[in-house]
């Protein structure tokens, strides 16, 4: 990456304990997902961790829906900031839990998919699985067994 970028981590919630190395693991995620996406100007990207309940303030606030999301992003573009991505830690235990997986793949992919919206990517077009699975694959966490339930 040419020039510089910043990940601001910021933990607004008190619902989930957030795990040692977290942090670090999500400012990877982000750094990798700009490099692995070509983008190379200076930037800085806010990673806001929220619980369900302010995310659904959150998204009501900027998006006028009252719904509990897993995730939102908001591309902003303005004096070196990209965006933001909130992640509900809370939802990504849940779907930890449900996936039978670890918070730190929840949130990480959950992050993924975050600056992939900031770059304005696509999530319904035809290449946008894969991306998310060639990212996730070179962060170390192959989507190869993901969101598959047992029996």
């Amino acid at each position: 990456m040419a020039e510089k970028t910043k990940v601001v981590i910021t933990d607004i919630q008190k619902t989930v304990k957030v795990p040692k190395g977290l942090r670090m693991l999500i400012r990877r995620c982000c750094l990798a997902t700009l490099i692995l996406q070509g983008y190379s100007a200076s930037a800085e990207i806010d990673v806001i961790f929220t619980d369900n309940e302010e995310i659904r303030k959150i998204n009501e606030k900027i998006f006028g829906c009252s719904s509990v999301e897993n995730m939102l992003y908001k591309p902003m573009n303005e004096d070196g900031v990209l965006g933001a991505v909130y992640v509900s830690l809370e939802r990504a235990s849940e779907l930890a839990q449900t996936y039978f997986s670890s918070l730190q793949r929840e949130a990480v992919y959950l992050t993924v998919l975050g600056v992939l919206g900031i770059l304005g990517c696509d999530p319904e077009d035809e290449g946008s699985r894969a991306r998310e699975e060639m990212i996730m694959y070179e962060l170390g966490f192959p989507m190869s067994t993901a969101y598959t339930l047992s029996k």
